[in-house]
């Protein structure tokens, strides 16, 4: 009798701390849920005047603001996921927001631009990894009747359904005033350019230009013109320096009877540099190569030049780094970047050109970022 009661009042304790469990499991979680939810409202993301006064207002002036539909967009349905799991572990990756709240990272308009390409990056990265997950919620291929957008647009839609592109790749900007892509490289040209200003050149090593720059068959006085130009990457064996000038040497390829155009390799058209006449005619030519390919002689040539001695980067492997920062921020900005051994030198000519006139960069960078691409091709790129 003794026991049964014991064992009576025993299992009723269990249930009554069970039940109290449930109960503030239910508390805990209804809580836990409902901040999750209050953090998802526009009224708390803009309570901070960081996001009120940039972000905030230039999203009021977006289509996902207000629009013909009277469907808004607010900015949890793009920025955090809808299904559980994705979306907790959004919320933990914030949590390192409030620590930059905290510590005023952007708390002024002049720290937010100049972060700002580096958080909009961020986040289609993001985006592109989901696949557009949260555009997608609303938008769909399969949705869409092509018949009724704009030709430009059908066209544009259904090429990307059918390259598998993602929504980020082309949407970028919709919700917000894009970034200045070009800030961060043209910030690392700066630093190069002092690095090249600072160099000591001595004879018997190879330099590479960080851009283009002339070239002159006679030590050049400080106006003098040039007889050609070097292009950015081209590599020249020191000579001798003498007061702030460089005498050396460049080796290279010309085609044919093409002499005023210098090619980095055989075959390869690689610009080197480009010559006056005068310049062509002190070639001293090395050795001829008939091309499998084309059937055409390919002359190879040594060039004694005169140049400026602070225009150079000691490795490759910097100037490298600097090009593939212009292809990171420029050529991913409508699809995700392709490597460089994706194609062949002579290919990456025409591509360039064909997207370079969508981008901002200027001549210099398309020449270096061209080099770049020519010289890591897939027909050229060094054996690992």
């Amino acid at each position: 009798m003794v026991w049964r009661e014991a064992r009576r009042r025993g299992l009723g304790a269990l249930a009554l701390v069970g039940a109290v469990g449930v109960v503030v499991g239910v508390v805990g979680w209804g809580g836990f849920n409902t901040v999750m939810e209050a953090t998802n409202q526009t009224s708390f993301c803009i309570s901070c005047h960081e996001m009120r006064s940039t972000v905030y207002e230039e999203y009021k002036t977006s289509v996902h603001f207000r629009n013909a539909s009277g469907v808004r967009a607010e900015c949890a349905d793009c920025h955090v996921p809808r299904d559980w799991t994705h979306k907790v572990i959004r919320k933990v990756a914030a949590t390192r927001e409030l620590y930059h709240w905290a510590v005023g990272t952007i708390d002024t308009p002049e720290k937010f631009e100049d972060r700002r390409y580096r958080l909009a990056r961020n986040e289609w990265d993001r985006m592109r990894a989901s696949d557009s997950r949260e555009c997608r919620n609303c938008h769909s291929f399969e949705a869409m009747d092509f018949h009724k957008q704009t030709a430009k647009a059908a066209t544009a839609m259904e090429s990307a359904m059918k390259a598998g592109k993602t929504c980020i790749d082309c949407h970028k900007g919709v919700a917000h005033t894009l970034p200045d892509i070009t800030a961060g490289h043209r910030r690392s040209f700066a630093a190069l350019a002092g690095a090249a200003a600072a160099l000591e050149p001595r004879p018997g090593t190879t330099l590479y230009a960080l851009s283009g720059m002339p070239l002159h068959l006679e030590r050049p006085t400080a106006d003098a013109a040039g007889d050609g130009t070097l292009a950015p990457s081209t590599a020249v064996t020191v000579a001798a320096v003498e007061d702030g000038f460089l005498r050396g040497e460049i080796t290279g390829w010309y085609r044919g009877t093409s002499h005023r155009t210098l090619f980095a390799l055989q075959g390869k058209r690689i610009p080197l540099a480009t010559l006056s006449d005068a310049a062509a005619a002190r070639l001293e030519p090395l050795g001829e190569v008939e091309d499998a390919d084309t059937g055409q002689t390919w002359t190879r040539v040594r060039l004694p030049v005169w140049t400026r001695a602070d225009g150079y980067v000691p490795a490759l492997a910097t100037l490298w780094g600097y090009a593939a920062e212009i292809y990171d921020a420029n050529c991913t900005f409508c699809h995700a970047p392709y490597a460089p051994d994706a194609y062949a030198a002579n290919t990456w000519i025409g591509n360039l050109n064909a997207m370079k006139r969508m981008t901002p960069i200027n001549g210099d960078e398309a020449a270096v970022l061209q080099a770049w691409l020519q010289l890591n091709a897939r027909d050229t790129a060094p054996a690992p």
